[in-house]
């Protein structure tokens, strides 16, 4: 599990009590994703108090990370909202091509607004990976190309 969803600032210690079936399943979890349980349960309280706040997010778990995605649309993250938003014209545009609803598209911006530097590091990262792949590509091209010009 990547933790590049949540901001990390120093903890401080709390202590709460929880059932021993529900500290079973954390330790289980927390085994298969080879973190400490204490790591899962701080990032499932920040992503469950992120989920009250903004109800049309929820976290899904990806090749790069967990991210946060529209819960009727989980294919549909936020950092994918909000790079179509800078590209059209105006919300509208926006919202036709994303097929979503204006209220939508605001209580997306809404959840941007609060954790705006966290998206915007995930569009970086995101434009980062695809500039190397598009890079890759072109460097593969040229074997490719050698070879097919033999036949």
């Amino acid at each position: 599990m990547r933790r590049d969803t949540v901001r990390y600032v120093p903890s401080k210690p709390y202590s709460l009590r929880l059932d021993p079936t529900t500290i079973r399943r954390l330790s289980e979890e927390a085994g298969r994703l080879r973190v400490p349980a204490r790591t899962l349960a701080q990032d499932l309280v920040e992503e469950g108090l992120r989920m009250r706040r903004h109800p049309i997010i929820r976290f899904v778990d990806r090749a790069a990370g967990r991210r946060a995605c529209l819960v009727r649309r989980p294919r549909l993250t936020v950092a994918n909202v909000i790079e179509t938003v800078r590209a059209s014209a105006d919300l509208d545009e926006a919202g036709r091509y994303l097929q979503l609803e204006r209220r939508e598209l605001d209580q997306v911006l809404a959840y941007y607004a609060e954790f705006r530097a966290e998206v915007d590091a995930e569009i970086e990262r995101t434009h980062e990976l695809a500039t190397r792949e598009r890079q890759l590509w072109r460097e593969r091209q040229g074997p490719l190309e050698a070879m097919s010009g033999k036949r």
